[in-house]
């Protein structure tokens, strides 16, 4: 079940600053503000090689997209079909071939049955990549208007067939390949890396996050954190000062969770499986958490 993995994602770009303002490789505003010009002008909230966000002057229009990139164009298509599975019993679901062959839009239904015509969200495949989408503006979206955001969500899977592209997105650098397959044993992985900074990869059901952040008061940020959850926090004096690891906490989800800081720079790293991360679980994700500080 990849649905998961954009939960994760989701609480990972929440969780962290906000992105600084960039051009989105895959798609240009003049686009936006030609096929959407109701609501133009748009501006580029985030930009990278596997997403981009976009919003007007009225932050509740927006647009957006992620790649996740699995290891097979069997996997991807597996993916969209688990996905739209797992939306069809609360959403309005329709087929969006022009996003792949189990390509998808759906609208979640409210309490009472009916959809918010003015939101609509994207799922889509090519190769080994998916793609997640959604578009939100002031006034019930258009069939040209939901056409024109699949063709460019299509679009941004050109990078499919492309292995240096491929690489790129699936890279997270402060990630050790053989300390993750400790974590995450089973063979479904899946890679999200919305810029340098943040990486998501899923398998089994399990999840790693990671985010860096600048902080100038990253020490006391981190202690604070540390200290939300009602968690057992155990110290972690040889990554720094207030460097701790969460677990066995009241509140959420099970996870572990390293927090320290290098530098001006804050790192979180979370693990979250299914059930509370064992012993062995906390030492792997400690041993990662001192890779990533490497780097």
């Amino acid at each position: 079940m990849k649905e998961p993995l954009f939960a994760a994602l989701l609480l990972l770009l929440a969780n962290t600053a906000s992105f600084a303002a960039q051009k989105c490789p895959a798609i240009e505003t003049w686009v936006l503000d030609k096929g959407f010009y109701e609501v133009a002008p748009w501006r580029v909230v985030s930009g990278g090689a596997g997403e981009c966000s976009f919003m007007t002057a009225k932050t509740s229009i927006n647009f957006g997209f992620n790649h996740m990139v699995t290891n097979s164009a069997e996997e991807a298509m597996a993916a969209a079909t688990e996905m739209q599975q797992a939306v069809a019993g609360k959403s309005v679901v329709e087929p969006m071939l022009s996003l792949g062959e189990k390509g998808f839009i759906y609208q979640p239904k409210k309490k009472d049955g009916t959809v918010d015509r003015t939101s609509m969200f994207f799922y889509g495949h090519r190769g080994s990549v998916n793609v997640s989408g959604y578009l939100n503006l002031k006034d019930p979206i258009t069939p040209a208007q939901r056409d024109l955001a699949a063709n460019l969500l299509a679009g941004t899977l050109s990078v499919a067939p492309n292995p240096k592209a491929l690489a790129k997105e699936a890279n997270c650098r402060y990630l050790d390949p053989n300390l993750v397959k400790r974590l995450l044993p089973a063979s479904d992985v899946a890679t999200i890396v919305p810029d340098s900074n943040n990486c998501v990869v899923s398998a089994g059901g399990k999840v790693i996050t990671v985010a860096v952040t600048k902080d100038t008061r990253g020490w006391a940020t981190a202690e604070r954190l540390l200290k939300d959850g009602g968690c057992t926090v155990d110290t972690l004096p040889n990554l720094g000062k207030a460097a701790g690891i969460a677990h066995h906490c009241s509140k959420g989800n099970p996870r572990a969770e390293v927090l320290f800081v290098t530098g001006s720079r804050m790192f979180r790293l979370l693990y979250a499986p299914a059930a509370e991360p064992s012993a062995s679980d906390r030492a792997a994700l400690v041993e990662l958490a001192r890779v990533a500080a490497g780097n």
